[in-house]
């Protein structure tokens, strides 16, 4: 098949979403498809990603930064000197209107999404190549989705069929938070839009059935899956590790959605035992777990340091004992699976998962006996002891059954993909 891809993230630069697309386009080249790339450049992410197709099957185009607007307005003006009262009056009335405007901002030119600047360039760039190269089918991936918006254009002038692949939902999104206006507009543009595509993909069995509920026909399900080829040979083995028990973190955490005070509560109990742990953290938005930290009084077991590249973290798991993760607490996250969770598949280390029990990460680590989940200090407090003394008394910890991780490699991820594409373009 002869393939394009439009997706605003892409390697090297390192999201989540850019990953997911990555990974698509090597394994679908492998398998032998012609695969081209229509991308935006200099992306907000550090590009920390290797590209793994050829530079000239990637097109990297300019676009409009519809957020200068708001970061002028979201700039704050130098305090005024022995302001007084009157000053720090007059300074919050000037904050609100500037949250005033920041929000009627984002609120008329984010739509539908803050990288609708990347539409003109795209749909532009994509014509040039598009002369001498025709796709039998097109592949977006969302969000943001303004990459539908492209692939719907592209479709219609060249008259080939295009996909939806939908790590989110779009206004259903669980933290959709326009005004109702704004929604009946975006939701009619989502209709129009979605409808359009020959065929959806999505990330979890919930989010399926949410498409099929609402737009009457099935979403092929293409988890996110992980790559072995990304991670050490040690990976193979147990761990070996000597010394405390290593508990290990990588990526954000967000305030408000995922909380680690169970686990801090848990090694406070441990008493004397707690300095036979070490828990690290390696990432992003890291402050409230600082801040916890101090709370909780473990700051002589647990670590805080900044991110790492995308390889090194995988390095750095498979030489954990455990890995957190940080379930969502909001039971509206529930259909979402979490790309840190594949990765946690992938280095084939036991998961103690944090947080909400009912979601599908919850789900799928329990089923597949890929670790411990729970939201309740006391049970992982017990399972901590557990690991404490079969570290000590064994020097490692044992790895999780490669078969219980073999259907998640990106690779098997990709042939339900491809034979979904096969069977639209016959």
């Amino acid at each position: 098949m002869r393939i394009l891809i439009v997706s605003y993230a892409f390697p090297p630069f390192n999201s989540i979403g850019g990953v997911r697309v990555g990974k698509t386009a090597k394994y679908l080249a492998r398998a032998g498809h012609d695969v081209r790339v229509i991308a935006a450049q200099d992306q907000p992410f550090p590009p920390t990603l290797p590209l793994e197709i050829p530079e000239q099957q990637v097109v990297y185009t300019r676009w409009l930064n519809v957020r200068k607007p708001v970061e002028v307005v979201s700039k704050d003006a130098p305090p005024a000197k022995d302001a007084g009262k009157e000053g720090a009056k007059r300074s919050g009335v000037r904050e609100a209107l500037k949250s005033g405007v920041r929000f009627g901002l984002r609120t008329f030119l984010y739509f539908p999404d803050a990288n609708i600047g990347w539409f003109p360039y795209a749909v532009r760039e994509a014509a040039r190549f598009l002369k001498d190269w025709r796709p039998e089918i097109i592949l977006a991936s969302s969000p943001p989705p303004s990459t539908l918006l492209v692939a719907r254009r592209l479709a219609k002038k060249y008259g080939v069929p295009w996909v939806a692949d939908l790590r989110d939902l779009w206004v259903d999104h669980q933290y959709y938070d326009q005004p109702r206006w704004r929604e009946r507009l975006e939701r009619r543009l989502e209709r129009s839009v979605l409808g359009s595509a020959a065929g959806l993909v999505t990330v979890s069995e919930p989010l399926a059935e949410t498409l099929k509920t609402k737009y009457g026909r099935s979403a092929a399900l293409v988890l996110n899956g992980f790559d072995p080829s990304d991670y050490p040979d040690s990976n193979a083995g147990e761990s070996s590790l000597k010394g405390p028990l290593r508990i290990l973190y990588t990526g954000v955490v967000y305030e408000g959605r995922q909380d680690p005070s169970p686990l801090f509560s848990a090694l406070k109990e441990l008493g004397p035992e707690m300095k036979e742990v070490e828990v690290t953290f390696y990432g992003s938005f890291l402050q409230k777990v600082r801040e916890l930290v101090a709370v909780y009084g473990v700051e002589q077991v647990v670590q805080i340091n900044d991110p790492v590249p995308y390889r090194e973290s995988l390095r750095m798991q498979t030489e954990a004992d455990v890995l957190l993760l940080l379930l969502w607490n909001d039971p509206e996250h529930k259909g979402v699976y979490t790309g840190k969770l594949f990765e946690y598949i992938g280095a084939r280390r036991p998961i103690l998962a944090v947080g909400n029990a009912g979601d599908v990460a919850a789900e799928l680590i329990e089923s597949r006996g890929l670790g411990f989940v729970t939201n309740d200090a006391n049970e992982i407090l017990e399972r901590l002891r557990s690991w404490i003394k079969e570290k000590r008394e064994t020097g490692r910890i044992p790895v999780v059954r490669a078969t219980e991780t073999a259907r998640f490699s990106r690779e098997e991820q990709t042939r339900v993909l491809e034979r979904y594409l096969s069977e639209l373009i016959k």
